[in-house]
């Protein structure tokens, strides 16, 4: 599921827009709706909500979506913000911020499926490389490059980075399913990013951070194969042939 925005101080409209969207999203969204920008601001910053999509008008009594844009750029530089407008003049001005769309409410039902879909094929791209979870009611998005091993622990799963450690409640099959190629069950209570081995054997994968994990019997072939296929360099992702263990 994703979550969407809509924010437009003409209540009629923010509705029409809200049930078009969740009409034609071709996946399962949230859709949340706010009159001012003062409001979609606050339970950005102040209750961590984090909006996958926003649909943002431009121009309101005592601010501007373009400045709030800005602002949101800024905390969360992964939102997708679509601009909906009544004007043409502000097609310029919007380059000052980050975003993935420009619609005119009255072309509205032309445009707003190909803006979603472009929207959540860019959040597709950004999830390969970031793990979003959720944590005590709050979206935490953690770079995937960091995180050494999850482990599950009766009904939580702590995901151990370079840095902390995050707790979420959500089970290994389904975050695994949300994890790059070069993460590998190597037990049925880990998942190891194959990246950071440093050394494996039959019984342990010892990690950057010199941290033992159990490898079991069962594990222990596909997280060699995992190993193995692991780039090591910087910026260096698996190809797809790789990612499915045809190489």
């Amino acid at each position: 599921m994703i979550s969407i925005a809509v924010c437009d101080d003409n209540e009629i409209t923010a509705q029409e827009i809200s049930e078009k969207v969740k009409q034609c999203c071709p996946i399962e969204a949230e859709v949340s709706v706010f009159y001012h920008i003062k409001d979609i601001l606050f339970s950005i910053h102040n209750e961590n909500k984090l909006f996958d999509i926003i649909f943002m008008d431009i121009e309101f009594d005592v601010s501007s979506g373009i400045e709030a844009s800005k602002q949101i750029n800024a905390w969360h530089p992964d939102c997708q913000i679509i601009y909906i407008t009544n004007y043409t003049n502000y097609f310029t001005s919007v380059y000052e911020t980050s975003h993935i769309y420009y619609i005119l409410k009255k072309d509205i039902d032309t445009y707003l499926s190909t803006a979603l879909k472009k929207a959540i094929q860019q959040i597709a791209k950004i999830n390969q490389y970031y793990l979003i979870i959720q944590s005590k009611q709050q979206h935490i998005r953690i770079a995937q490059s960091k995180i050494l091993y999850l482990e599950r622990i009766m009904r939580t799963t702590n995901i151990h980075t370079t840095d902390t450690i995050y707790q979420t409640p959500e089970k290994m099959d389904s975050l695994l399913e949300r994890l790059c190629p070069w993460f590998c069950p190597s037990h049925r209570s880990y998942i190891v990013n194959g990246r950071h081995i440093v050394n494996l054997d039959r019984h342990h994968a010892i990690l950057s951070n010199d941290t033992s994990v159990p490898v079991s019997r069962t594990c222990y072939e596909s997280l060699k194969k995992t190993f193995a296929r692991c780039i090591w360099a910087d910026g260096m992702y698996f190809t797809n042939e790789e990612a499915k263990g045809e190489l």
